[in-house]
């Protein structure tokens, strides 16, 4: 009897000492989140992704172990990175944009890829369907409708007829995108020309010749526009042409105005659907879920220096991203 007393009182100093916790406290996991490069938006959303994370109890150097990588737009360096991630086998994958992506749907059929900052996975090739995704990506979307942003464009400048968009040639994220933004537009009674870049170098030149062109231009959400996007904003306000983007630090950059999403929401809804998956959820048949809490912003600095009157009934409901 006594012998039996000494062994449950060890147990319970055992158990005083390492505690039995839930399963997800107890058993560390590995997290890789791998981003195309540093830009304000993608920043925030990897941001978005660790304060998701941790909200929901992952907590990185408690429980989760983390494996970041920024390839800073080499694409070479994302074909190693990718490879190299998936040979350390990490319990789930954030992929920041639309390339990385891709890279990893090239790389592994088995590891859990939440598509995170990445606008039309269907139209990207990485879905089967928004409904079913049938392999091992899934996500949720930042793609905001067209018809709303060039809606703006019809309360602020009636009489605009034209509008002009750059696109990347070689992200196939942005080609799409100027194709519905392209569609929406005629559909709504505007003439629509884009431009193509490859990099970063050739938005001044083209910036230059789009705005001989349009009344507005429309920034999508584009990770090399965005790189860029100082040197576009530059061009289009000594043209006097104003800028209607999805994109609030481009905004406060000197876009005029837009109805945009969050980043760093992109990035904490996306932790959340990683969170399922980590938690038992099947990428295979976890839907793509599509963000739509819109907020209008706008630059007061830029429609002061555009002479644009922006209409009441949004700027008393808006935020002025300049002050």
């Amino acid at each position: 009897m006594k012998k039996l007393i000494k062994v449950m009182s060890l147990l319970v100093t055992l158990l005083t000492l390492f505690p039995i916790n839930s399963a997800k406290a107890q058993d560390d996991i590995t997290v890789a989140i791998v981003t195309m490069m540093s830009h304000p938006s993608l920043d925030l959303i990897k941001d978005g992704v660790y304060e998701g994370l941790e909200a929901g109890g992952y907590v990185e150097g408690e429980n989760m172990d983390v494996l970041y990588h920024n390839v800073e737009g080499d694409i070479n360096m994302l074909g190693m990175v990718t490879e190299e991630v998936v040979s350390q086998e990490p319990d789930i994958i954030f992929a920041i944009s639309t390339p990385v992506a891709q890279a990893f749907q090239n790389t592994t059929e088995d590891i859990p890829v939440v598509l995170t900052g990445v606008r039309d996975p269907e139209d990207a090739g990485l879905v089967a369907t928004y409904e079913e995704p049938g392999g091992n990506m899934t996500g949720v979307s930042h793609m905001t409708p067209h018809n709303v942003q060039f809606e703006l464009i019809q309360q602020f400048n009636p009489e605009a007829k034209t509008i002009g968009m750059i696109y990347t040639t070689s992200e196939d994220n942005s080609v799409a995108e100027v194709e519905q933004a392209e569609a929406t537009a005629k559909e709504m009674g505007f003439e629509f020309v884009s431009q193509g870049i490859s990099s970063t170098n050739d938005m001044q030149m083209v910036a230059q010749s789009l705005v001989g062109d349009v009344d507005v231009i429309f920034a999508g959400n584009d990770n090399t526009i965005a790189s860029a996007f100082n040197t576009l904003a530059e061009v289009a306000d000594n043209a006097g042409v104003p800028i209607i983007t999805t994109v609030e630090e481009m905004v406060e950059q000197g876009a005029l105005a837009g109805l945009v999403l969050s980043q760093k929401d992109i990035g904490i809804q996306n932790a959340e659907y990683g969170i399922q998956i980590l938690e038992g959820a099947d990428p295979a048949t976890l839907p793509v879920k599509f963000m739509d809490d819109y907020l209008f912003v706008y630059n007061g600095n830029t429609a002061e220096n555009l002479e644009i009157t922006l209409p009441e009934n949004l700027t008393s409901e808006g935020i002025d991203l300049s002050k």
